[in-house]
């Protein structure tokens, strides 16, 4: 199934879109204030130790890569058991670092409790890509099914450079996969983010609850919208540097070709 270029934005979007959970007032979404101290937003792992090691997040790279390369934006803890990243959406979005690429992304989704010989997917997509060395993220589209609160899920994403019959070569797909959860938001949290409009606060305050997905979406969003502000910059280093993703940081947001 081929999508429209859409998928991959470059564009702010409201990290709750499509959830029917809760209808939080995303209007103030960037408002920033030029006296609000740093929160140095920092990602609380979850302790649902149950998953697999992630096979890629910033731990697994493809060969020969020297630049950038196919890296998933969630968590990379470097442990023997890696926490399940979460997220409160129906539909979540999720951020890569790709390398210069022209050719075709694959997204599937799995039944994260089937084992892995029994593993089939529940959902994929595939798409044109073409795009400079950077960062990209993936909606998952409105025909997606809707996750599950409570279930875990695995997905994977690779993407196929297109073959250059001048050059008589062909370069290798690039994979990576991991896994991830819809939770409940909890009631705290949801009075909390009522009551709050400043994008670094909102960021934190998901961030402590360990849920990752909504928290780099709100940063991702703001950095779109007001790419100068060094507040945003500050909060978005502090979180990739907590997630071990200090690779991530020299790239920024590429569009499609």
């Amino acid at each position: 199934m081929s999508l429209p270029k859409k998928i991959l934005i470059a564009t702010a979007c409201s990290c709750l879109v499509g959830s029917t959970v809760i209808a939080l007032p995303f209007t103030n979404l960037f408002n920033y204030s030029a006296q609000a101290q740093s929160r140095k937003v920092r990602y609380v792992p979850p302790t649902n130790l149950d998953a697999p090691i992630v096979s890629a997040s910033g731990i697994t790279r493809s060969a020969g890569c020297t630049t950038a390369c196919l890296i998933a934006l969630v968590p990379d803890l470097q442990s023997e058991a890696t926490p399940v990243p979460q997220t409160i959406s129906e539909r979540l979005t999720i951020y890569f670092l790709t390398p210069k690429i022209r050719g075709l992304a694959y997204f599937r989704l799995y039944d994260g409790d089937s084992s892995v010989s029994e593993r089939k997917p529940i959902y994929q997509t595939s798409f044109s890509i073409n795009n400079e060395a950077g960062l990209i993220a993936f909606k998952m589209p409105d025909d997606a099914p809707i996750l599950e609160i409570g279930k875990r899920y695995t997905w994977d994403f690779k993407v196929t450079p297109s073959y250059r019959p001048r050059m008589g070569i062909s370069e290798e797909p690039k994979i990576v996969s991991g896994t991830m959860r819809r939770i409940l938001p909890p009631k705290k949290l949801v009075a909390r983010l009522s009551k709050t409009s400043l994008s670094s606060d909102r960021a934190a305050l998901f961030a402590q609850e360990s849920i990752w997905f909504e928290t780099i979406q709100i940063l991702a969003e703001a950095k779109l919208t007001v790419p100068k502000n060094t507040e945003i910059f500050d909060e978005w280093t502090a979180l990739l540097k907590s997630a071990n993703l200090d690779r991530v940081l020299p790239f920024s947001f590429v569009g499609q070709k």
